[in-house]
């Protein structure tokens, strides 16, 4: 069975659409168009300033680096135990909590 001329025909008009030069309209005439704009957070501002902090800075401290090696060429380098056996808890506790 087939069904035909149930729904109504659709006519359609081909429009064109005319671009105006922008050297024949006269610029008092022209419309000042709304620009869009984006406006960052002071929280989004403070995570930029620290990217371009981090991005400034070296990943190796190399006079940092050069000191500890003259200390262990010398053999004056030493290592606190105590000290050492402190920051690794502090590290472990807090990988432990987050």
């Amino acid at each position: 069975m087939e069904l035909t001329g149930i729904s109504p025909t659709i006519k359609t008009e081909k429009v064109q659409v005319k671009k105006a030069e922008s050297s024949t309209v006269p610029k008092a005439d022209k419309v000042d168009m709304p620009t869009d704009r984006v406006v960052l957070s002071s929280g989004s501002l403070d995570v930029q300033k620290v990217r371009d902090i981090l991005a400034q800075t070296p990943e190796v401290r190399a006079d940092k680096v050069k000191a500890l090696k003259e200390q262990i060429a010398r053999g004056e380098y030493k290592i606190d135990p105590a000290k050492l056996a402190d920051k690794m808890m502090t590290s472990l506790i807090s990988e432990t909590l987050a």
